[in-house]
């Protein structure tokens, strides 16, 4: 992608800003400062939306995602879609001879509320590591062998969302698979020759 350039087909370079749009993990859309038009969509704007280059750019964001009274937070309404909360950042870019308009879309967990601790029996067995109602639920689909879609389909959440609840359990219980952290659960739990813990 070359920012100045009408097409952003074919083959040509365009220093720095190519490769760190096209790696950013999160969806982001470029349009330029006089234009309605994207001149560029990230790779994970397309698997986020199903959007392409032409079709996004302002009129686009301003028609899909809306104010949800948080400072920067936005949530999409699409039809085909639950809804969704964005934390959005904008960035103006100045590439002579022209500007552009840089939009980050950082997707955020449902109900995320950390205030709010799981009341699980891992609660118990792990009092040094709090988990949120959500990430509660998330384990115990796991536990249960279920796929993240299953879970995502009981739950009312989007399967995203299941994959970011999953890598913050991973992260707090510093495990890097889903099999260690079943184990880690697992190693936990009282044996059968043991006394239950009384909860």
């Amino acid at each position: 992608m070359c920012l100045a350039r009408d097409s952003i087909d074919g083959s040509h370079t365009c220093g720095l800003a190519e490769e760190v749009f096209a790696a950013l993990p999160w969806p982001c859309v470029v349009w330029r400062q006089d234009g309605e038009r994207a001149v560029m969509v990230n790779a994970a704007f397309r698997r986020e939306f199903g959007t392409a280059r032409g079709r996004a750019g302002p009129v686009w964001l301003q028609e899909h995602l809306h104010p949800t009274g948080t400072a920067d937070e936005f949530v999409l309404r699409d039809p085909h879609v639950p809804p969704r909360r964005y934390r959005m950042t904008r960035q103006l870019l100045d590439v002579p001879p022209e500007a552009f308009h840089a939009v980050f879309l950082m997707p955020l967990p449902e109900d995320d509320h950390t205030d709010e601790p799981a009341a699980s029996s891992f609660a118990a067995l792990r009092p040094d590591v709090s988990l949120t109602r959500r990430e509660s639920q998330v384990l115990e689909g796991i536990m249960c062998g279920k796929l993240n879609k299953v879970i995502a389909s009981e739950l009312c959440i989007s399967p995203k969302t299941v994959e970011l609840h999953r890598a913050n359990l991973m992260a707090k219980l510093r495990v890097h698979n889903v099999v260690e952290l079943a184990r880690a659960v697992l190693d936990l739990a009282p044996r059968v020759d043991e006394e239950p813990i009384v909860l």
